[in-house]
């Protein structure tokens, strides 16, 4: 009886995490704008967490206890900064003075209060995270099979989102398709934010890679070169074609990345054939001035390419007044999810506009400003925690996981780096698809050390 629930356990991880995901990049990359659409991922999440917990007598036994380290340090910031505190501990807290003085004005500035500025801002945070934590230790308890599940959703999230970004845009601004901005510009699918589709579409570029090699190796098929590089321009054209009508900056500019991970997934081996390798960056490179000259006068392509005119970019100023704030609440921080009322007060006059400053567009800036000194603490080991994980996966990758693992790193990356100019992990869909990587460089219990690589026998 216990080896036939095992058996059904198995049987059902795989497509509750990926049913999970699909969810998440469909309905979670509206963002705070759309709050009906990211109640509904949670509580799709919440059944999830209770169908995964319902199929198994010990669910909690087959995650791995990396995966449930690194979800408690993304979750115990926003808990501990809801819980309240006596009047004089808030009140010597660093940034308290503009609160204290509104509280005084309603007679409830002796009460206790949490560390965060904004409860409700914080809970709403705390929420959204625990909906990709759960992808996270889901991708985890995943054995090496069901783990293609998961990166083929990615590609056929990537491939969707693409054709529905081209169907947007071809129908106008009266297209019922467009559910966030009717006026937007630039493709972007299931997400209000033309950066995070650009991401999507990278991520999915890797995926689809994978998902080839994948297919390839189990097929026992071996493509001439002239056959793979054929078949590689083809799917990539349109997926970079797609990349950029999104009108990302960072997201063409992290093309090269991926397209550097990709020739590392689509190796047959481990070994590096660098007369190849340059040989196909050189191809690529005059595909792309090729494309370039031959498309520069075509208007949408031309004010893309305009978009890389930094006159004017608002970006640095953001920066500073954010630099700003962060100094009036550190070390403590402003509260998990308060940065538009903080940065709305600490923003200067001669920068204001009829723009919201919504995001630092830094996540990293942002995460420290409202966290403070523990939340910097929380990251520095959070970013140790996956960079010991990858270092492990590709020293001891298991036998057919090398290419898991090197979309895992993939993604990992282009997310990582563009956050240093946006917000990717603000995205519910993204932050899914981030968690789920950090799942899969995890390697499954049954493959962790002491612990046997075999099913139970009946």
């Amino acid at each position: 009886m216990q080896d036939q629930a095992r058996l059904s356990y198995a049987d059902l991880a795989g497509p509750i995490a990926a049913v999970l995901l699909a969810c998440s990049l469909v309905l979670g990359g509206g963002g705070s704008p759309a709050p009906l659409l990211e109640l509904i991922l949670q509580g799709l999440a919440a059944m999830t967490a209770a169908i995964w917990i319902g199929s198994n007598p010990a669910p909690f036994a087959q995650v791995p206890a990396a995966a449930w380290r690194i979800a408690a340090l993304v979750a115990i910031i926003p808990v501990l900064h809801l819980i309240p505190l006596p009047t004089s501990w808030w009140q010597a807290l660093p940034g308290r003075s503009d609160q204290i003085a509104a509280l005084e004005l309603v007679g409830a500035a002796d009460s206790w209060r949490p560390l965060s500025l904004s409860p409700p801002r914080t809970l709403a945070s705390l929420l959204a995270a625990l909906a990709a934590l759960l992808s996270l230790v889901l991708a985890a308890s995943l054995d090496q099979r069901a783990r293609w599940r998961v990166i083929g959703v990615v590609a056929v999230g990537g491939a969707a989102t693409l054709l529905l970004g081209a169907a947007q845009l071809s129908g106008g601004s009266t297209s019922p398709l467009r559910f966030f901005d009717p006026e937007q510009i630039f493709l972007t699918g299931f997400q209000a934010n033309h950066n995070s589709t650009a991401d999507l579409l990278l991520v999915a570029m890797l995926a689809m890679a994978a998902c080839a090699r994948h297919w390839l190796d189990r097929a026992g098929i071996r493509l001439t070169g002239l056959q793979l590089a054929a078949a590689v321009v083809i799917a990539d054209g349109v997926m970079v074609l797609g990349l950029v009508m999104a009108g990302s900056r960072a997201g063409i500019a992290l093309l090269p990345l991926v397209l550097i991970f990709q020739y590392l997934i689509m190796q047959p081996s481990t070994r590096i054939h660098w007369g190849k390798a340059g040989a196909s960056a050189l191809v690529a490179a005059g595909l792309s001035a090729a494309a370039y000259f031959a498309l520069r006068d075509n208007r949408a392509i031309a004010a893309i390419i305009g978009r890389f005119d930094f006159t004017g970019e608002f970006r640095p100023e953001l920066w500073r007044d954010s630099w700003f704030a962060l100094s009036r609440f550190w070390p403590v921080g402003s509260g998990q999810g308060t940065f538009v009322p903080v940065i709305m007060a600490a923003e200067r006059l001669e920068v204001v506009d009829p723009t919201l400053p919504n995001r630092a567009h830094n996540d990293y800036l942002e995460f420290v400003l409202e966290a403070g000194l523990p939340g910097a603490m929380v990251l520095a080991v959070l970013s140790v925690i996956v960079l010991n994980l990858a270092w492990r996966a590709l020293r001891h990758t298991p036998a057919g996981s090398r290419t898991q693992t090197l979309f895992a790193l993939g993604t990992l990356a282009v997310l990582g780096l563009h956050s240093l100019v946006d917000y990717p992990l603000r995205s519910m869909a993204l932050a899914a698809v981030v968690a789920t990587a950090v799942g899969l460089l995890i390697p499954p219990r049954q493959s962790e050390p002491n612990s046997s690589n075999m099913r139970s026998q009946p």
